[in-house]
């Protein structure tokens, strides 16, 4: 009977935390208790990339480095239109087809931070059109945007978040406008903040989620809810107990089963003027077999400026997930590709470990970032549907003179179904030339080479490779609180 009034009052404080899901938005945080950022790999759609890149602004930080805080009011955004061409539009080793296409593109970037409400947005879009009618016009993106408004101030919030984009629908496919479907996370729910004493305070928190698949039969809903109890050493460091609640209900039980998972752990955090550390270790519990079952759950992330033009960031980690929560965490590409997520073929719970690192370096003419991401998924129910995934990406920038700059993209990602004897993996490496004839007036020329490498028991037929070359022209007018020019580069998704 205690545990089940433990479970009660947990979900009737309804409080929760967007887990795993401020990986691609700017600027935004999650809850008190919500576990780092920490994103999960993804595939990018062919082609679908920024034609020159989005270039770290001059005098601004944070929002486009990585380096120092991130600023309370920011905006970019642009649009651009342009031709290109590939030479295997459908991606096959069979069925090569030249194409010529013509792309719109559009992309915003924004932080708002007013008395009571803070958003932070951040959104790729493309309308692709082919020529030779390949395929029908199709309109490809991700979107993720998250808002605090503040009900009572300094003690009740209202979270409103999304995060809509596309995934894989059949693993053996390439990623083509055939084999994509359409994804929508919405969440919403309170945050109370109470302070019994100047040190210490108790979060209550609460979220409702609901998921949206434009194909697969995964439709659902979440409700969390959460318990904290902290103690604050200082302004920058803290100490607290969590309890969680998580509840997942789907509306087809014939592929679907509900379940639901428990938390319990501690939390440090510290925030330093160069580093942040967040450490989160204790216990998890789940019910997704029909009985309850208890795992370790921990998670490490260190963020450090190592000097005013580089900065490192390690992760690391086990945790429950699934097929939505993943969806929510996708990464934001590295060289501006738009994110793609791998195929949902259930939505079990699954123990996840994973592992992310990155390192940035930005002067004023030059830039450079790595990053390397890698996970495992094991389902308890399902193990058909193990999966372990992992990505790199590289990305150099260099200003050549004060109208010309070039960027050299490369990237690639795998996944590897052990049950299934399947294993995929894509590259891509690119190019572009930047020419500004104008203050806000961009021209890009850009080339691209993917490929693909599937192995196990598929057939060769389903690799390729393809070449695609792009000529974009765009206006890019550029604001920001911090009062920074308007010297972004090229942004936006092109196929």
């Amino acid at each position: 009977m205690l545990r089940a009034l433990v479970r009660s009052v947990l979900l009737a404080l309804a409080a929760a935390i967007p887990a795993f899901c401020a990986a691609q938005q700017a600027g935004s945080t999650g809850a008190a208790t919500s576990p780092p950022a920490v994103g999960s790999p993804s595939a990018q759609l062919p082609g679908g990339a920024l034609p020159g890149g989005v270039e770290p602004i001059p005098g601004l930080t944070g929002a486009d480095t990585g380096l120092g805080p991130m600023p309370a009011d920011y905006t970019r955004y642009g649009v651009a239109a342009g031709i290109g061409a590939s030479d295997n539009i459908n991606l096959s080793a069979t069925q090569r087809k030249a194409q010529a296409l013509t792309a719109a593109n559009f992309f915003f970037d924004l932080i708002r931070t007013g008395s009571r409400l803070q958003l932070s947005a951040l959104g790729n879009f493309s309308d692709i059109d082919y020529l030779e009618h390949a395929y029908g016009n199709q309109v490809l993106g991700r979107f993720d945007g998250i808002a605090n408004l503040d009900i009572w101030k300094n003690h009740l919030k209202w979270l409103v978040r999304d995060d809509y984009g596309d995934t894989q629908v059949d693993i053996q496919e390439a990623l083509t406008p055939r084999n994509l479907q359409r994804v929508n996370v919405f969440s919403t729910g309170p945050d109370l903040m109470l302070r019994p004493t100047i040190s210490s305070f108790v979060e209550l928190q609460g979220l409702y989620s609901r998921s949206a698949y434009q194909t697969s039969p995964f439709d659902g809903q979440s409700e969390m809810g959460s318990f904290t109890l902290g103690h604050e050493f200082s302004p920058s460091s803290s100490l607290s107990l969590v309890g969680q609640v998580q509840q997942e209900h789907f509306e087809d039980r014939l592929v679907n089963t509900n379940y639901e998972i428990r938390r319990y752990f501690g939390h440090y955090e510290l925030k330093g003027a160069r580093t942040h550390v967040d450490l989160r270790g204790g216990l998890g519990q789940s019910n997704d077999t029909g009985s309850w079952k208890s795992s370790p759950i921990v998670g490490l992330s260190i963020t450090r400026d190592i000097s005013p033009y580089s900065s490192i960031s390690l992760s690391g980690g086990r945790d429950y997930s699934n097929a939505t929560k993943s969806f929510a965490a996708l990464a934001s590409s590295l060289t501006g590709d738009i994110t793609v997520g791998p195929a949902a073929q259930t939505t079990a719970n699954a123990v996840r470990t994973y592992g992310n690192a990155s390192w940035g370096f930005h002067r004023l003419r030059t830039t450079f970032d790595v990053y390397g991401g890698w996970e495992r998924n094991e389902y308890a129910r399902g193990s058909q549907f193990d999966v372990i995934r992992s990505d790199v990406g590289l990305r150099l920038g260099r200003r050549l003179s004060q109208r010309f700059s070039a960027n050299i993209l490369a990237s690639a990602y795998r996944a590897r179904y052990v049950e299934q004897a399947f294993t995929d993996t894509i590259g891509t490496l690119g190019g572009n030339l930047i020419y500004r004839p104008g203050k806000w007036v961009v021209i890009s020329g850009r080339y691209d080479h993917q490929f693909r490498r599937p192995s196990g028991g598929v057939s060769h037929d389903l690799g390729y490779d393809e070449n695609r070359v792009f000529i974009m022209i765009g206006y890019y007018p550029h604001s920001s609180g911090t009062g920074a020019p308007g010297e972004s580069g090229m942004g936006g998704g092109i196929p």
